[in-house]
């Protein structure tokens, strides 16, 4: 990829706006089923309209690079076969870098259409006078690994931002006294069943205070091990 300008001080306010205003209002209507995707990083609904970009949502949410997301963030014009067209993309993120990249959503098929590749080349480069990346998310990285995706969803079921409850605190401690641990360990040295101590556990991995392999489905077996800054 050819090296890309810093984006103009309009482009950041555009940017930042984005957080707040969207570019695009989703609202229901005949072909299109939007979803309302409860953001615990964002701390408020983020509306877009396919399952598909909702699933997309789930890798936002929980990975620990990106600071922040939104949806239908910014309007902008790419020329393609002879014409203007406007252009508004899937999602706008925002990394600890401080880095923002533009991101489309598509079905693995459409992905692979010579048509759209064709037309995508030019969205991209209208993209990059602004300052800004654009990339594609095919649905194969979205849901490709499903032992993933259902433990992101399992962490968004238990996720909230309240106090931490008993139960967590000795959690927290147990593994900075102790470092990595089973599941099993945990469960005996809590004293609370498996049952009981997954809601604890998949909220403190929706903090980023714990972590575990999550391409693996979470069993007994499952190390739990104490993020460095937690």
């Amino acid at each position: 990829m050819s090296s890309i300008p810093s984006p103009s001080t309009a482009t950041l306010i555009a940017l930042e706006s984005a957080f707040a205003t969207p570019a695009r209002n989703l609202t229901k209507s005949r072909g299109k089923n939007i979803h309302r995707f409860a953001s615990a990083k964002m701390g408020k609904r983020i509306t877009v309209e396919s399952a598909l970009e909702c699933d997309a949502c789930y890798h936002f949410d929980f990975e620990k690079d990106i600071i922040r997301f939104c949806s239908q963030p910014i309007r902008y014009s790419y020329y393609y076969k002879g014409k203007w067209h406007a252009y508004v993309t899937d999602f706008l993120v925002q990394f600890d870098t401080g880095e923002y990249v533009l991101y489309e959503i598509k079905p693995d098929d459409i992905a692979s259409s010579p048509d759209f590749l064709d037309e995508w080349n030019a969205k991209q480069q209208a993209a990059e006078k602004l300052g800004l990346e654009l990339e594609l998310i095919e649905e194969k990285q979205i849901r490709g690994n499903k032992t993933l995706l259902k433990n992101l969803k399992l962490m968004h079921r238990y996720a909230s931002r309240d106090r931490l409850t008993d139960t967590q605190s000795l959690l927290l401690n147990t593994l900075r006294s102790n470092g990595p641990q089973p599941l099993k360990y945990l469960v005996q040295k809590v004293g609370i069943a498996r049952k009981g101590i997954m809601p604890a556990l998949c909220n403190l991995l929706s903090r980023n205070l714990l972590e575990t392999d999550l391409d693996f489905p979470i069993s007994l077996q499952s190390e739990f091990e104490l993020i460095s800054y937690a």
